[in-house]
């Protein structure tokens, strides 16, 4: 019931949306659930890495029955080391570190190596292969400091990470089927997410170690509990899950709007030939079919991939489309798109994935969950009583002072780029983790900047530690000015980690 209910689509011939009939949450076992979380809460399982076999068994066989957030906790504990597992269940639950039973503290406290590395804002990406080599394969945790600049630790690591995700989408690299969008310089946007552009041999060589690189890069920011700010395509999460059988011109829609339009347009042409064919024979159906042939041959097409120089099978450059073979041509265009046109680079990226854990153990999740993984919560509204509820006024302010009711009220009107600037601002990283505010380590901690008694807090702006994800507030005369102040913050105070 499940798989018909996400792939019913995929019975039609024509590309038809298919979004499931019924919410994925009606197929969660709340019992099943609780039991999974009662075990998974357990810090001895955590601490040996013994879970019942019945938990692991079914988040594989029927991952559908749990949720996402108690399958990607099981991933986190069952899949990495004891340290890293039971650094996260101390997040989960903070009274287990203030534990000191009986000089014991020592004993479980997790112990986890930090590797420190020194980058330049230029050229990342030429350097994450060095970086990424002198941590190899050892279970230490990537630290990241920018060369001439005093900020260390987390706040710097995250925006490694964010820029080096920006980095991978770059259009000069010839890597993603999409539109290259001007800034600073040009990247590719696609709005149904990032998919591979599909290649010949010839040019394959480059395209292979980037994406080895990027398996690379996501396995070591999941094994860090980092995130990445990549809109990964639902399709190239079914290769990643192995399901690129599954992949048809459904997954068109999603990779290429475009293609999928003119790809519509000679399914109704080929479909009006079954028609054609179906009638009695007569000048009727010959009239038909001749203009239906016409129709064709006015495309000028071959069995070429259109806009690329990769023939669709041997000496498909000298092959034109007509209508005896158009159904061969739209299934073999399919085929190179979303399959063989992009093999050897999802081939590439699993080998790199796979060097730092297998990518086997991402199978308890679902194509449509891996984006959220990787890249943490999505953009939703922030609501006033989440706020209030999971960030902390502290030296100076409560929740009772102005100021921080003012600050709450100001980001529950965010819209998702600001979203985007303000957490990037606070911690260096664009998106909050998966539970959004609540499953920050630390809080978002609001404090009070204090300025000289002669200055007016209203000509400062805000701050923050980024390592602590501190926002170091001034206690600004209203309302407006902290809304000009932070947005000025927000804007100047990027790309550099400064005293402040």
């Amino acid at each position: 019931l499940h798989a018909l209910n996400t792939h019913w689509a995929s019975l039609y011939q024509a590309a038809v949306s298919g979004e499931p009939v019924v919410s994925s949450a009606e197929f969660v076992n709340g019992k099943l659930g609780a039991k999974a979380m009662r075990q998974l809460q357990d810090a001895v399982a955590v601490m040996t890495g013994h879970f019942p076999e019945w938990l692991v068994q079914l988040s594989k066989a029927c991952p559908f029955l749990l949720s996402f957030e108690c399958r990607q906790q099981l991933f986190h504990f069952s899949v990495f080391d004891r340290d890293r597992a039971f650094q996260r269940l101390q997040e989960m639950m903070p009274e287990l570190a203030h534990a000191d039973h009986h000089g014991d503290r020592d004993r479980v406290m997790p112990r986890l190596e930090k590797k420190k590395q020194s980058v330049g804002r230029q050229g990342l990406l030429d350097q994450l292969e060095g970086v990424l080599s002198s941590v190899g394969i050892s279970r230490a945790i990537l630290e990241v400091h920018f060369s001439g600049e005093v900020g260390t630790g987390l706040g710097p690591t995250l925006e490694f990470y964010t820029l080096m995700s920006r980095e991978f989408q770059r259009a000069d690299l010839g890597l993603w089927r999409g539109e290259p969008v001007s800034g600073d310089s040009a990247y590719v946007h696609s709005s149904g997410g990032l998919f591979p552009l599909a290649k010949d041999q010839k040019s394959l060589e480059s395209s292979k170690r980037y994406f080895r690189l990027l398996g690379r890069f996501i396995a070591k920011a999941l094994y860090d509990s980092r995130m990445v700010d990549l809109p990964l395509s639902t399709a190239f999460c079914k290769w990643i899950l192995g399901q690129q059988n599954s992949l048809n011109i459904q997954d068109i829609q999603v990779v290429d709007r475009d293609m999928s339009r003119s790809m519509a347009i000679l399914q109704r042409l080929l479909l009006a030939k079954v028609e054609a064919d179906s009638l009695a024979d007569g000048e009727s159906k010959s009239e038909t079919l001749r203009q239906l042939s016409q129709q064709v041959e006015d495309l000028s097409l071959d069995f070429q991939l259109p806009g690329s120089s990769l023939e669709l099978k041997a000496g498909g450059s000298y092959i034109s489309v007509t209508l005896g073979n158009l159904a061969e041509y739209l299934q073999l265009l399919s085929q190179t798109m979303l399959v063989s046109g992009v093999e050897a680079q999802m081939t590439a990226f699993s080998e790199g994935f796979s060097s730092v854990f297998n990518i086997q153990h991402l199978s308890m999740f679902y194509p449509e969950e891996l984006p959220q993984l990787f890249c943490g919560s999505q953009h939703d509204p922030w609501e006033m009583k989440s706020l209030v509820e999971h960030c902390r006024p502290d030296h100076g302010y409560t929740h009772d002072s102005h100021a921080v009711r003012h600050l709450f009220e100001i980001l529950a009107s965010f819209g998702p780029e600001e979203q985007r600037k303000f957490l990037m601002f606070v911690t260096g990283s664009p998106r909050l983790p998966i539970g959004g505010f609540r499953a920050m380590h630390p809080p978002l901690t609001i404090v009070q900047k204090h300025v000289e008694a002669d200055h007016s807090p209203d000509d400062f702006l805000p701050s923050v530690m980024t390592c602590v994800n501190y926002l170091k507030l001034p206690d600004y005369s209203s309302r407006e000015i902290m809304e000009e102040r932070l947005a000025k913050a927000m804007s100047d105070g990027q790309n550099a980690f400064h005293l402040s």
